[in-house]
């Protein structure tokens, strides 16, 4: 009957955990977000998909694909070898994003079930393992997460198992489940594994010390052994995920602006209290941890509050759980099913009458919350960070929250049979977690995911790429929510792009773009790497196609499907070529603002080129000075007011502003425009487009990966003989100054010999880690490519190894002796072979244990036979 009721139970909790998914989600779009969902959780599993049927290569090194080709491992935190994502490699007629939307909810719902299979041995009698399982599903991160940053929930199932297999341990010393659920919640996300794992090890530790009556430290040391033993085989058994992806993560810069203005020494209630982005539950899981540290028994059942608690107030934690890169309060997201284990106890506890707290120890434990609210209240208002209404509003809450806990503690007292708390705490993430999600907004319309995965685009991608055999890029140059959301969209696996957009990156790439060559920053956070319509860029990255709305210099149009048009630059650069045609990189750095660009056009860049003659330089064609002068005017939306060094400018929504031009050839199709920008409003983002290309200014204070970017720097195409140039200024206050304009004719700036000798007949090996072409070239060059540096390239011509050079500052090249030679270009993963043979290692440590306990199982069976038989007369 027991069973019965639990298994009915369970299936209440998933069926009201998929109405959630409706109610909180569905009901507004589909079950994925705007935001990091569109770019990167469902477009990069697609791409592993498709170049696992393209190649066989389940463990590849690299993706040609993306961002110029780079380390796949970049991309490792997205899925690489999730057991989520490698099931959908069976269901290859199923679309990549609906199936992250239904696994995505399959992984609540059984997060769900299975904390609760998990909490409910924890409780004798009455339902209180039941509604804690309720607080657990309403928590603010389970739910939001699923379809927002699912990387930071999906582990949750298996974390649950690992809490389920820790039990079974304890108990009955099997390590089956811990194995599988540690080994899977590596495998899903190892970022927010670290943190699983120390949730594991310290509910295992507390867990035993407060069931064992006398305790020893060796008995302990016994049985951590134990423990511990199944956590280093899951991490072996990982090694092919975790050691190449380490020594991606070592060799790069901080993702974002470390912890400069992220308070590395502070604490902020939204790392408690309903918000997605920390543990997110109500005052009643704080009060209880505290309680539950307060009350009087033995210390043995004090070590898991009190490590909760440490870890939770201690910020080093959270520092040290972020890897050392700042400090966000999404590692804790970890602690969440031992927090709600903790907040049951507690209520159980009420429940009983073990804990009938007077008014003083009550008085204690919402003094926690007072101290957080009053706290970051007065730091906010410190630093000046834009958040003091949402902390004021979680204050509002948390002393409604404080009264319902102090209200159902005195209720209890009189009507034991429900847990009271607990129902108070569901009840209020029920109706927050509704309003977070409707109010926040961040659900994607179906409507706009059915335009950007509209088949038509598609499809005349995949046309254009079965005609055209040939090795190239292809980019979408839509603009809008469709540029952010095809920044690593792989629509067939023959197709190539130089946009990016993830955690980890090619340093030297990310660089070039930024830094060196400076084209325009779409988006305000650092790490997005977005296409862009800068045709001296395009021509240089080899993107013989684009599809967009209207053409960069140099294309043409090709072919349209319904609204898609696909234009088409037959001169754009081969990937890779081989030229004579070089300058030094100390030359190359000399050259200003736009030469930096166009000369890429005319000479391939080296370390160090051949000695030239004292006073000789090599000639450059450039584009030539113009000017450009925008009207100075003040009415009800826009101010423009010209200063000494430039303009100021105060916009109280989006203006268009058209700037007279003068000194523009007949001929020229491109303009050339770069100044600074003061943003005067240091907490709000600003930009500026200029015809239709944009720069953007992330605002300074309470986001950690703001751009920087000070300097905007455009390449546009321009109508010729257009005499004016058409900007549209975001909202804000800002102040451009050190203005330079240029113009110029992209076929003039353009030097045909320079590519003349192209990579030609490019084939693939069967894994599809190594390319192989042909070149002859009548003089002793440089190879030059557009895929960006990495030392752990290797190139071959001739089958003979030569060595690797960094051209064009950031890609990778190599010296080419004249003749007809045969090129090879392939990558390994730095890290995959140890992985492989860690992975191996663990492989092998395992079927030896399950082989042993199967011989045991096997000796013992006889042995038992044997006795039988002995006493048979």
């Amino acid at each position: 009957m027991k069973k019965i009721q639990t298994d009915k139970e369970a299936g209440i909790l998933l069926a009201a955990a998929l109405i959630l998914c409706w109610l909180f989600v569905l009901q507004y779009g589909i079950f994925g977000s705007r935001v990091d969902w569109i770019s990167q959780h469902s477009v990069l599993p697609d791409y592993f998909r498709q170049r696992f049927y393209a190649t066989g290569n389940l463990f590849p090194d690299i993706a040609w694909n993306l961002g110029g080709g780079q380390n796949i491992y970049n991309f490792s935190y997205y899925g690489l070898f999730s057991p989520v994502i490698l099931f959908s490699y069976l269901l290859p007629f199923v679309p990549m994003g609906l199936y992250i939307m239904a696994s995505s909810m399959a992984a609540y719902g059984a997060s769900a079930v299975l904390f609760y299979q998990w909490i409910k041995k924890k409780f004798s009698g009455g339902n209180t393992g039941f509604w804690t399982a309720c607080m657990f599903a309403l928590a603010g991160p389970l739910i939001f997460h699923s379809y927002n940053q699912i990387m930071f929930v999906n582990y949750m199932p298996f974390l649950c198992l690992a809490l389920i297999g820790t039990d079974r341990f304890l108990q009955k010393n099997k390590k089956g489940l811990l194995l599988l659920g540690t080994t899977g919640m590596i495998l899903t996300s190892f970022y927010f594994s670290v943190g699983g794992i120390l949730a594991l090890g310290l509910y295992g530790a507390g867990t035993y010390i407060a069931q064992t009556e006398k305790f020893s430290w060796k008995d302990f040391g016994k049985k951590a052994g134990g423990f511990t033993g199944p956590l280093i085989l899951s991490v072996c058994l990982c090694g092919i995920l975790l050691v190449p992806t380490a020594l991606v993560l070592l060799s790069r810069e901080s993702g974002g602006n470390t912890t400069e203005g992220m308070g590395l020494f502070s604490i902020s209630p939204l790392r408690f209290f309903y918000s997605p982005y920390g543990v997110g539950l109500t005052y009643l899981s704080l009060g209880g941890l505290m309680g539950n540290l307060l009350r009087k028994e033995s210390w043995k059942k004090k070590i898991l509050p009190a490590g909760l608690l440490l870890i939770l107030f201690v910020p080093v934690f959270g520092y040290l759980l972020n890897g050392g890169l700042y400090v966000k309060d999404k590692v804790f997201i970890p602690f969440l099913p031992l927090v709600c284990l903790e907040t049951g106890k507690y209520v159980e506890n009420l429940r009983k009458g073990r804990d009938r707290s007077g008014w003083a120890d009550l008085l204690i434990q919402v003094l926690p919350g007072i101290f957080l609210i009053g706290y970051s209240l007065f730091r906010e208002s410190a630093q000046g960070i834009s958040q003091k209404w949402l902390i004021g509003g979680i204050g509002l809450a948390v002393a409604a929250d404080m009264a319902f806990f102090l209200l159902s503690q005195k209720i209890y007292g009189k009507f034991p049979r429900f847990p009271w708390p607990l129902l108070f705490s569901v009840g209020i993430l029920f109706f927050s977690g509704w309003a977070m999600n409707s109010q926040w907004k961040k659900m994607l319309p179906a409507g706009d995911y059915e335009e950007i995965i509209k088949p038509e685009k598609t499809d005349l991608i995949k046309e254009t790429l079965e005609k055209d055999k040939g090795w190239y890029r292809m980019e979408e140059l839509e603009g809008g929510t469709q540029e952010f959301a095809d920044m690593n969209r792989i629509r067939d696996i023959g197709q190539n792009i130089s946009s990016i957009y993830s955690s980890a990156y090619n340093q030297d790439y990310a660089g070039f773009r930024n830094k060196t060559f400076q084209v325009n920053r779409h988006f305000r956070n650092c790490l997005m790497e977005a296409a862009t319509d800068n045709p001296i860029f395009l021509n240089l990255m080899g993107v013989r196609y684009v599809t967009g709305n209207r053409p960069p210099a140099g294309y043409t149009l090709l072919k349209k499907k319904g609204d898609t048009c696909l234009y088409e630059n037959e001169k754009a650069f081969p990937l890779a070529f081989v030229t004579d045609r070089v300058l030094s990189e100390k030359e190359y750095q000399e050259l200003s603002f736009p030469d930096n660009q166009s000369v890429l056009l005319q000479y391939g860049v080296i370390e160090k080129a051949d000695q030239e003659k004292p006073g000789k330089k090599k000639p450059i064609s450039s584009m030539k000075a113009c000017s450009l002068e925008l009207p100075v005017t003040e009415n009800q939306n826009i101010q423009i007011r010209k200063t000494e060094k430039g303009y100021e400018i105060h916009a109280l929504k989006e203006t268009e502003i058209t700037a007279q031009l003068s000194g523009r050839g007949e001929t020229d199709d491109l303009l050339a425009v770069k100044f600074h920008v003061k943003n005067q409003n240091l907490q709000r983002d600003m930009y500026i487009r200029l015809e239709g290309q944009t720069n953007r200014l992330s605002a300074e204070k309470g986001y950690e990966y703001a751009n920087k970017n000070q300097d905007f720097s455009y390449t546009v195409t321009t109508e010729k003989q257009k005499d004016k140039a058409v900007f549209i200024f975001g909202k804000g206050s800002y102040i451009i100054e050190d203005i330079q304009i240029f113009t110029g004719n992209l076929e003039e700036l353009r030097e045909e010999k320079l590519c003349e000798n192209p990579l030609e007949g490019i084939w693939f090996s069967e894994g599809g880690d190594r390319l192989t072409g042909a070149v002859r070239t009548e003089k002793q060059g440089y190879l030059i490519t557009s895929i960006p540096y990495d030392k752990n390239f290797k190139i071959t011509v001739d089958g003979e190894n030569v060595e690797k050079k960094k051209v064009n500052t950031a890609f990778l090249g190599a010296k080419i002796p004249k003749g007809v030679h045969s090129i090879s270009i392939s990558y390994q993963a730095p890290g995959k072979n140890a992985g492989l043979f860690l992975t191996g290692g663990g492989l092998v440590c395992l079927a030896v244990l399950v082989m042993g306990r199967l011989c045991r199982r096997l000796l013992a069976g006889c042995w038992e036979r044997n006795l039988v038989n002995r006493k048979l007369p």
